[in-house]
């Protein structure tokens, strides 16, 4: 289908799918891979049926459980919350919809920066053939979890190249991994990860996204490599969270041992590419590994509105501690940190407070 479309010069296909107070469109639109090839994405339009949309948002998506959790093939939470009122715009990850054959460049910030924003010229010209009358100064940009690091790279990504063609009202960004090197080592020094899917995605698709070849045998168990194929490979995830829930969500079940040494070079090189996905860093350890912090070269010029709970028990609370220390309140920059439960039950909250702040 996608050598049908290039050889056709058509850049996007418009599906109309049934919903009960929206009217979406699957769109698929040219953007680049982490080599820098050519290639087509896929994502969804949601435009309210019965209303003026107040808004645009650019909404990233949260880490899903399989192919058919992606936002071209269900439809989201955010969508059901706040797709009566404004316009969505939700992009699938490499590796989703129709680049469902590929493995995900897993968390690569840039990456996934620039595919979210190569969306939205195609967006805009359904909006126009849809003859939706809609400013480009009522854009919002929105996330959570792994959305919400994405949203905040996208964010950069549109202040630094796109700031003369969109402007960004809002920034929401909830209970993201900004640090992901220093989530990798919270797991580490708690021999836990309670969302057993993320290891195994973290380390082979880290590997993918900067090409580093990394080897599964070496870091991963038999056990752990006999389910890679069937269930991550295939995107089955969540038949792997309940078999991994098994012994506890005990990380060297499935992970060996050497993979969370950093002295080791084979996790040295893995420990660098967690680093290049991280928008900060702090180290939590004393190791030589990633001494030097990064920090991002820019401050937002946009609101920003960062939400975490102190008990996230899948992306940890020290994710958002090292995004504060890096990026302080400013008037610009509301940080809302408190005691929302687990990552699951804030993420209804995360959401609920998005809402309250864009339809009052």
């Amino acid at each position: 289908m996608r050598k049908s479309l290039i050889l056709t010069g058509l850049l996007c296909l418009c599906v109309q799918l049934a919903a009960a107070k929206m009217y979406e469109q699957v769109v698929l639109y040219p953007s680049v891979d982490q080599h820098g090839d050519s290639i087509i994405l896929s994502g969804k339009v949601s435009v309210p049926l019965n209303k003026s949309p107040q808004g645009i948002i650019l909404l990233s998506h949260f880490t899903i459980g399989a192919d058919k959790e992606a936002p071209s093939r269900c439809q989201l939470y955010e969508q059901k919350q706040l797709g009566e009122d404004f316009i969505l715009i939700m992009p699938d990850y490499i590796g989703y919809g129709v680049t469902a054959d590929r493995f995900p460049p897993y968390l690569h910030g840039a990456l996934t920066a620039q595919n979210c924003v190569d969306m939205l010229p195609s967006a805009l010209l359904i909006l126009d053939s849809l003859q939706v009358g809609i400013a480009l100064d009522s854009l919002y940009v929105m996330g959570f979890s792994q959305g919400g690091a994405a949203a905040l790279w996208t964010l950069k990504h549109l202040e630094e190249h796109y700031a003369d063609r969109y402007y960004v009202k809002c920034c929401f960004c909830g209970s993201g991994p900004y640090d992901v090197a220093a989530t990798y080592d919270v797991g580490a020094e708690t021999n836990k990860a309670a969302l057993p899917m993320s290891v195994p995605l973290l380390v082979m698709g880290t590997s993918e996204a900067y090409d580093l070849n990394l080897a599964r045998g070496y870091f991963f168990t038999r056990r752990m490599n006999k389910l890679f194929d069937p269930l991550i490979a295939s995107k089955r995830y969540k038949i792997l969270n309940l078999y991994l829930r098994m012994p506890q969500h005990r990380l060297d079940y499935w992970l060996n041992p050497v993979a969370r040494d950093k002295n080791q070079p084979e996790t040295r090189r893995l420990y660098e590419g967690l680093m290049r996905s991280s928008i900060v860093h702090f180290p939590i350890d004393d190791s030589s590994v990633g001494a030097d912090t990064i920090c991002p070269d820019w401050t937002p010029q946009t609101p920003l509105y960062v939400f975490h709970s102190y008990k996230d028990e899948i992306v940890p609370f020290v994710n958002a501690e090292h995004l504060q220390r890096c990026m302080p309140e400013l008037p610009n920059i509301t940080y809302d940190f408190g005691d929302f439960g687990g990552h699951l039950q804030s993420a209804y909250t995360f959401i609920q407070h998005v809402k309250e702040k864009l339809i009052p």
